[in-house]
């Protein structure tokens, strides 16, 4: 039990631990003139080792919600006051400026290019963009979909419309999978992009969860993993660009599209973060036989 009370203290300490070795990472381990990685570095190996440990401990941790499986969306993300709404909003429309930023200069200017030393004055073709077009209007609607839910869950009324607001940030972060393996797909530089990638798909799979409460059997153990993973790594790519930008370092650049793009997952890993607060806090002190009687009457409240 104790160990169910901590995962979001875990979580958040590991994800500042992460962000901070990924930071180190892109500084330290690029060249600066070839941008070739540097074999061995110290702050990629202790990077890929928390990783590596957190997902254990993630997995240990999501066996004591196997208790709750079933429990009723409103009641797992029960007790969601102020604070929580005002992260959705200030998330949401975070999620949205990033996304409409990102799809006036994808209208505009053509998709941007991966390198920024790329980005020449070529016309770029219609269909090239449509791709980019695409990520950056499910983003806002992502956005717009954090505070309908907040706003859902505040009034304690899931109806078939609100359920429907799980499915668009799904979709935006398997689309942002896609585009980042895409674009990174044929690179030999894995660690340069893996963590992003990865983040992408805990993303997706956090959300895919998040969804299963309200369209099947709620798993509150897949949910803790995912989330609790997706949060670590998408703080420790945001964390990581931007210690590498403050530093300087001149290693490695970050185009206008990924830095919108991790404006996007910083926006979505705070929320997911509050999201596994409430949860852990909603399911700390129940047992097996107490837990559906208790979930029940907190829906008819």
């Amino acid at each position: 039990m104790k160990l169910k009370v901590l995962t979001p203290v875990l979580v958040g300490a590991a994800a500042l631990i992460c962000a901070v070795l990924r930071g180190l990472n892109l500084i330290s381990g690029y060249e600066a003139g070839t941008g070739l990685p540097v074999p061995g570095n110290p702050a990629e190996t202790g990077l890929i080792a928390l990783s590596a440990v957190m997902a254990v401990a993630l997995l240990l941790i999501a066996h004591t919600y196997r208790k709750n499986r079933g429990i009723q969306f409103e009641a797992a993300f029960a007790g969601s006051g102020t604070l929580f709404k005002m992260i959705s909003v200030i998330a949401g429309l975070v999620m949205m400026a990033a996304g409409a930023l990102g799809l006036y200069q994808t209208v505009a200017g053509g998709a941007p290019a991966s390198d920024p030393e790329m980005m020449l004055t070529a016309p770029v073709s219609p269909l090239a963009t449509l791709p980019m077009i695409l990520l950056w209007i499910l983003a806002i609607l992502t956005g717009g979909c954090l505070i309908g839910l907040a706003s859902a869950l505040s009034r304690k009324s899931i109806s078939a419309s609100n359920a429907m607001l799980t499915i668009f940030p799904m979709f935006w972060s398997c689309f942002d999978l896609i585009i980042t393996f895409k674009d990174n797909g044929a690179s030999p530089f894995v660690g340069l992009y893996a963590f992003e990638l990865l983040a992408a798909i805990l993303l997706t799979y956090a959300f895919y969860t998040l969804a299963g409460f309200l369209y099947s059997t709620a798993n509150p153990a897949r949910f803790a993993f995912s989330a609790g993973l997706a949060v670590i790594l998408c703080i420790a790519c945001v964390g990581g660009a931007g210690i590498s930008l403050a530093s300087g370092a001149a290693a490695v650049t970050f185009s206008p599209e990924t830095l919108l793009r991790y404006v996007c997952f910083l926006a979505s890993g705070v929320w997911m973060f509050a999201l596994l607060v409430l949860l852990t806090r909603n399911t700390a002190k129940d047992t097996p036989e107490t837990a559906p009687e208790l979930f029940e009457a907190q829906t008819e409240n």
